[in-house]
């Protein structure tokens, strides 16, 4: 069979796929053998799950004191252990993430398989990245989107989490590039993509891609037609229309890239910096293979306030390329940062699609910070340019 044939019979499996995930994510009830509702965490079950292994250990009281929900039911414990459970450091705090009870948003969880990349990540590769991310105490995934993650709280070990409308200090940004390229770096064109780290899927064989990717279409016209987009620049305006129609071209020189374990959806509020400064990243559902400029982009246009970005943004870009060389992966600069402006377009759709559904309880703040850096660096970027460049040549001269 040719690698064309193969490709072909992949795309229409994943495509076959869609559709059964989507009847899982409808479907009412499911025969799961495992907890997966926020109603499964009990005393009892945080006893198993916390303390099987601690001789002695006894969960005295478990409290729950906050709930609220999202695409995800988020619910917080306080756990009050005895002598042999405090002596163990079992946590005196559990942060519960649970499946949503709305099938809406389980469709999202289930054709793009979020919680299962997120449970993937917390039982293989957190292990390997202790420095950058939190623990997961228990971490189990099922069909339709279905899940249940216990997580250790962030605050009780000192580390800070950003808010995506907070104000990101530049040591901060900095900590995050440096966090960042000890992911790429680590993982950067490694053979356990064809191994044990194949569910780390590129883009385009993502699944849910086809289906994610008629959103854009959607979002991309609905902005066109806003408000917001009606005010855009001509250029901007011209820009948005060529991508829209455009982007399979740039998805495949992007494809041509060397790849790395991305965290995918990276912004200001998926970060934390511990005491000594350092940073990590919390919420690993959107991770995917791809270049690691990518994760730089997104981060930076939602962090930085737009005369920060404008001061800094080459610093930092050059920050980034001295870290990973540092890991023996050198990026010629150049090249690079005309790579760094394409891939704006994929922070571009990020934000049409946040604002397009409503904001995703995103603040304002951190929306408006976004539009300003992007408008910005799609000008600055000539990304006009570059995107034209792509599509008549297949690459980037």
């Amino acid at each position: 069979m040719t690698e064309a044939n193969q490709h072909a019979l992949h795309k229409n499996a994943l495509a076959m796929l869609e559709t059964a995930d989507m009847a899982l994510a409808h479907a009412p009830n499911l025969a799961a053998d495992g907890p997966w509702h926020d109603t499964d965490v009990t005393p009892a079950f945080l006893q198993e799950s916390l303390a099987h292994n601690v001789p002695g250990a006894v969960l005295e009281h478990g409290t729950l004191v906050d709930s609220h929900d999202g695409m995800t039911q988020r619910r917080l414990w306080k756990l009050d252990w005895n002598r042999a459970g405090r002596d163990a450091g079992l946590p005196a705090a559990i942060f519960v993430k649970a499946t949503p009870e709305e099938p809406y948003l389980r469709e999202t969880l289930s054709l793009l398989h979020m919680a299962e990349n997120e449970v993937r990540f917390y039982n293989q590769l957190q292990a390997e990245l202790t420095e950058i991310s939190p623990r997961a105490w228990f971490a189990q995934f099922y069909p339709g989107g279905r899940f249940l993650l216990l997580m250790e709280v962030l605050e009780e070990r000192g580390l800070k989490p950003f808010w995506q409308a907070d104000d990101c200090p530049l040591e901060h940004a900095q900590a995050v590039l440096t966090a960042l390229a000890q992911i790429h770096g680590q993982y950067w064109e490694t053979p356990r993509f064809a191994s044990d780290l194949a569910w780390v899927r590129p883009r385009t064989l993502r699944f849910g891609f086809e289906w994610h990717q008629r959103s854009f279409h959607t979002a991309r016209q609905q902005y066109l037609q806003s408000e917001a987009g009606q005010s855009l620049p001509a250029d901007i305006r011209e820009l948005v229309a060529l991508w829209d129609k455009n982007d399979r071209a740039v998805y495949s020189y992007w494809e041509t890239l060397p790849a790395t374990v991305l965290h995918g959806d990276n912004h200001l509020g998926n970060t934390y910096s511990a005491p000594n400064g350092s940073a990590g990243f919390f919420d690993w559902q959107v991770m995917y293979r791809g270049h690691g400029l990518r994760d730089v982009v997104y981060f930076l246009m939602t962090a930085l306030d737009p005369e920060a970005r404008e001061q800094h943004e080459r610093a930092l870009f050059d920050h980034y390329l001295a870290e990973l060389a540092g890991r023996g992966v050198t990026l010629e600069p150049e090249p690079a940062w005309r790579d760094y402006g394409l891939f704006s377009l994929d922070s571009l759709d990020a934000h049409i699609k946040t604002v397009t559904r409503g904001g995703y309880g995103h603040g304002a703040k951190g929306l408006d910070r976004a539009r300003e850096n992007l408008l910005a660096v799609l000008l600055e970027h000539d990304v006009l340019g570059l995107l034209k460049d792509v599509i008549n040549k297949g690459k980037l001269s």
